[in-house]
């Protein structure tokens, strides 16, 4: 039977030649909260809005959503990394997500992501959720790993396709964004199809749209 908590350490760093992941801490918060405000007309469309009376932009909510993040990193409960650019002082350029991880006879979890705009079209997102990927079905154990797009969200879709998810069903009104209930495709991907590496000859299914690749944000992980 599957350890129900596998320690993972805070400080574990997941990288490539060009972006790495690691957990998200207090000292990012100046920097978060740039990159924030930069890409808010860049996220707004994908994201759910924050409960009424905060503000995500804020220190004191950054500095909360980090303790928080951490906390549930230390419980298993989630997995948020922020993604860096792998050149000087390696700049937070987004943020890939394992959350709501399921025990049990489910093993699984969902994946959110999103990157700055102006480091879009480059592949880098592509990198960073298979770094995730890898983290999920190699180091978690998990069995499977979901994703919830917006039908129109082309370029996001097109990474869960290039890393071998399918595409599983359409749910109607699955999440309100911008006071706007929301349908989404959802995409699923098994460890068994992980680990054959079947993915490495999927097609691109998804119409181009002038944008190569992950421009846009995946999931409700922010």
């Amino acid at each position: 039977m599957l350890e129900e908590r596998l320690s993972v350490p805070l400080g574990i760093r997941l990288e490539t030649s060009r972006i790495a992941l690691r957990a998200p801490r207090a000292i990012d918060i100046a920097e978060l909260r740039s990159l924030l405000s930069r890409n808010a007309d860049h996220l707004r469309p994908w994201s759910p809005s924050p409960p009424p009376g905060t503000n995500p932009l804020g220190f004191t909510e950054l500095g909360r959503t980090i303790a928080k993040q951490r906390r549930d990193w230390k419980a298993g409960a989630a997995f948020v990394f922020v993604a860096l650019l792998r050149q000087a002082r390696e700049p937070i350029i987004g943020r890939v997500a394992l959350t709501s991880i399921a025990r049990g006879p489910w093993q699984s979890a969902q994946l959110g992501y999103w990157i700055d705009a102006a480091n879009g079209g480059r592949g880098l997102m592509s990198e960073g959720v298979e770094l995730a990927l890898d983290f999920a079905f190699e180091r978690l154990r998990l069995h499977r790993v979901q994703a919830a797009v917006m039908p129109h969200n082309r370029p996001s879709r097109r990474i869960l396709a290039k890393r071998g998810f399918r595409e599983e069903g359409y749910a109607e009104r699955y999440l309100r964004i911008g006071g706007v209930w929301e349908d989404h495709v959802i995409y699923g991907l098994t460890a068994e199809e992980w680990r054959s590496r079947a993915f490495a000859s999927t097609p691109d299914t998804v119409p181009p749209i002038g944008l190569d690749g992950e421009q846009l944000a995946a999931g409700s992980s922010r």
